[in-house]
């Protein structure tokens, strides 16, 4: 599918350039980065309240500061620049990383509990069907400034650990045109182009971006486009502004991959084809207008559509049948079921008969080019609109200043998402060659295609209050009512079957409500005129999303993400977080600036979900997990003299379940029954008569899977001359379990140290070059490890249960950058 919004940012884009070249550009300085004092508090933004009085570690990030690590999206940048975030390379592709902030996870990964809730322009991007985030989409040339909040309801749904809000660009804040291009280690070719001009009241901003990546590993290149435009209509009492994005991404994404591959050669990767295709388009209408000399207004209102195809290709456990060989059946034993059990028998989608074998050796022995494999695809198509309406006031209270915020938001989503199976054949680079042949079963837990309907009505009542109570205290009060309704509309017509013939379980159907009232408090004081205390207590919620809901039974697991089977309820995820810190800022300390802050948290989640994997190899569902804690330390400094810059961050993240639990986890070596299976060359867990075989004991105060402890990150820059800059930056993390060991019984995923490099120097006044290198030392590591079952693919002969994600190499790159119609002075603190 193509959007019709494409075609527009096109044609928007060959306007805008033709402006370009026509209409002269005003002056732009190329300055230091000023320190942010006036911040919206709300994902709207537009009311502007002082920073001091703002009782919470918020983390703003100018727009060049993200693009520091020299990556086409935010996640390096992040990474690199704000304290206590930390990134999982879960699909080995530099454009898919997670990020993970205070030990709360935001990914584009299906079936990630999503704990951040993310905006741009006042627009929730959290994707409607499962709250995932593509960051890909953020068009990043053009984005002025990002808000990192901690506890703060008022973001709404998901905003458990925090809330990142994105401000782009407009003519109003960039005039000139800048055109950037770079090439790098691996394939890595990237460029941008953006314009902006104002006009009288008017102002036009236009960003073009794009990036194409081989990948270091085999089967893992990616490209990315990115257009964002924005027209903007300006007065002394009202500002309105249309803006459009755009973005297309087709990433490979290899995954983990088994510990005895990586060993052999380190580009290796398992099984594929693994490609997700992603497309979307977006217009923003919003304005706000000052109504009095104490009331404003402000608004948007938004359209969004949404496309992604995903084609993963696996092993399977499909197989001759025993007693006829000539058709093909799932191995009675990983499903509990006798042998002849008809519901093990792979079916044509369309006709529901038996599939012929004419694909796999009958006699069983398998080998490159003949082992039986499956390929999952799911299908995407989502169209979403909604609206936030908002006003402020700054009229004071009994003689004392005042900000209050009073807004309602609304957001629709529509999800169509199919799921399907064909048949494949694995080959001995292990990437699935397809027979064009579907399938599907009826067993419970087997494979079973999906077409699904999905509604989200989320709904949002929200004020805040901020009150001087003296010219040093000043006390913060908010709630905001979050209400989410899902409607499930199951369209499929295969059910998997109980042993009577009777559908196993209840179909995707269904209608949830969920609703909450989070309140929030705080109080700041400022010590001396550079030191503000601050402390706050607030709540959060996040509502269970559509696939969740669609694979929440154990009895029937699913084989995320292309297939959902069953729809009984979960209980919505709630925060409790409190917050107590300090912060300055000293604008002449021993001849420079000085910027720090200091604080501590901690954040209690109720009825947690997580993703949890079925004792069926492939399979998993999500489940209430009781309640987890995330509380730790965050220290951040910056300091900036004349010739040199230098920064350092460190957190401690302590992120452990607050009760005992069994989970599933059949390839973890240290669950119960593990290596015990009848079958020899089988070392899962035994699925015996032993309920608690496959599974793990978490324990009260065993640690989450997949944060590390420890984060360091400290960098320098220094101007050599006053065109010459060099710098550097290193990020050190401590070591973490790996997902699969919440019992936390196997050797930790080892931590790392990374050091990077870069240089600059402006040629001309318009010409900038630059480059570095990353992971200088050329450090073997990884983010991102788990376990898998190693007789899956039987010609390979592994037996360490071991898999990661390994990170990339020393990668070196060499850019230019071009201003026209603006000022290029250089910068102390370097953009690479």
């Amino acid at each position: 599918m193509k959007f019709t919004i494409r075609r527009t940012a096109l044609v928007g884009a060959s306007l805008a350039a033709l402006a370009a070249a026509c209409a002269p550009a005003t002056a732009q300085n190329a300055t230091a980065l000023e320190e942010i004092d006036v911040i919206g508090t709300t994902p709207l933004g537009g009311d502007g309240l002082d920073r001091d009085k703002v009782p919470a570690n918020v983390i703003s990030v100018g727009g060049d500061q993200l693009r520091t690590s020299g990556s086409a999206t935010v996640q390096e940048g992040l990474f690199q620049n704000a304290p206590s975030v930390n990134i999982s390379d879960v699909t080995g592709n530099p454009f898919n990383k997670e990020i993970f902030f205070r030990g709360f996870q935001s990914s584009q990964q299906n079936g990630a509990p999503q704990g951040l809730a993310v905006y741009q322009n006042g627009v929730r991007v959290n994707e409607a069907f499962g709250d995932t985030v593509n960051y890909e989409f953020i068009p990043t040339v053009a984005i002025e400034r990002l808000d990192i909040w901690t506890n703060n309801p008022v973001f709404g749904l998901n905003a458990l650990g925090g809330a990142l809000s994105f401000q782009t660009k407009s003519g109003f804040t960039f005039q000139g045109v800048e055109l950037e291009s770079q090439m790098g280690s691996f394939g890595r070719y990237e460029g941008s182009a953006q314009w902006g001009t104002q006009v009288g009241n008017w102002a036009g901003y236009l960003a073009i971006e794009g990036a194409r990546d081989d990948g270091w590993r085999d089967f893992s290149a990616s490209h990315v486009k990115r257009v964002f435009g924005d027209v903007g209509y300006k007065t002394d009492t009202s500002e309105i502004h249309l803006n459009f994005t755009y973005a297309d991404s087709k990433l490979g994404v290899v995954g983990p991959t088994p510990f005895e591959l990586l060993e052999q050669r380190r580009r290796n990767v398992y099984t594929g084809d693994q490609i997700n295709e992603n497309e979307m388009g977006m217009l923003n209408l919003q304005g706000k207008f000052q109504v009095t000399d104490t009331w404003s207004l402000q608004a948007n209102a938004y359209y969004r559509r949404y496309r992604s195809d995903r084609v993963d290709g696996n092993d399977t456990d499909v197989r001759p049948c025993p007693d006829d060989p000539t058709l093909l059946c799932l191995e009675a034993d990983d499903f509990g079921a006798e042998e002849g059990d008809d519901r093990l028998l792979v079916r044509d989608p369309v006709t529901g008969r038996p599939i012929a074998n004419t694909f796999y050796p009958q006699d069983g022995e398998y080998g490159p080019g003949t082992t039986p494999g499956s390929i999952e695809r799911s299908h995407i198509r989502t169209t979403s609109a909604g609206g936030t309406l908002q006003a402020t006031n700054e009229s004071e209270f009994f003689g004392r200043k005042n900000h209050f915020v009073v807004g309602a938001a609304y957001d629709f989503g529509k999800t169509d998402f199919r799921g399907e199976s064909e048949l494949c054949i694995i080959p001995e680079d292990l990437q699935c060659i397809g027979t064009g042949q579907k399938y599907h079963t009826l067993i419970p837990g087997g494979i079973i295609p999906v077409d699904l309907e999905a509604k989200n009505h989320y709904l949002g009542l929200y004020a805040t209050n901020t009150l001087d109570l003296t010219d040093k205290l000043s006390a913060t009060i908010g709630a905001r009512w979050n209400y989410a309704r899902l409607i499930l509309n199951d369209k499929g017509t295969i059910v998997p079957l109980n042993e009577e013939g009777l559908p196993a379980g209840p179909n995707l159907d269904g209608k949830h409500s969920f609703d909450r009232f989070n309140p929030m408090a705080g109080l700041t004081y400022k010590i001396a005129p550079n030191v503000t205390g601050f402390v706050s207590y607030s709540e959060s919620n996040r509502a269970p999303t559509a696939l969740e809901l669609g694979c929440s039974n154990p009895d029937i697991p699913c084989p995320l993400e292309s297939t959902l089977v069953s729809d009984p309820p979960l209980d919505q995820v709630v925060t409790r977080t409190g917050e107590l810190g300090f912060r300055g800022s000293f604008d002449s300390f021993l001849g420079g600036a000085l910027n720090w802050s200091a604080s501590i948290y901690r954040a209690n989640n109720s009825n947690d979900i997580l993703n949890v994997p079925s004792e069926i190899t492939g399979r998993g569902y999500f489940l209430n997990a009781g309640d987890t804690r995330r509380q730790g330390l965050e220290l951040s400094a910056q300091y900036m003299a004349e010739k040199w810059a230098v920064y350092a961050n460190y957190s401690y993240i302590d992120a452990t379940f607050r009760k005992s639990l069994r989970l599933a986890s059949p390839n973890n070596p240290a669950s119960e029954g593990y290596g015990e299976d009848d079958d020899d060359d089988d070392i899962v867990a035994a699925a015996d008569d032993d309920d608690n075989a496959g599974t793990i004991h978490v324990r009260k105060g065993d640690r989450l899977t997949g944060i590390p402890d420890h984060q360091f990150k400290f960098g320098a820059a220094y101007r050599v001359t006053p065109a010459w800059t060099v710098g550097g930056d290193a990020q050190v993390m401590s070591a973490q379990y790996y997902l699969g060991d919440e019992s936390n019984q196997n050797k930790k995923l080892p931590g790392y140290a990374i050091f990077n490099v870069n240089t600059s120097y402006q040629v001309t006044e318009q010409l900038r070059l630059f480059g570095g290198v990353k992971n200088l030392f050329n450090k073997k590591y990884s983010n991102n490890a788990t376990f898998f079952e190693t007789d899956d693919i039987g010609f390979l002969g592994l037996e360490d249960p071991r898999s990661i994600t390994p990170a990339r190499p020393l990668q070196v790159y060499v850019g230019l950058n071009m201003k026209f119609g603006a000022k290029a002075d250089p910068v102390l603190v370097t953009k690479y």
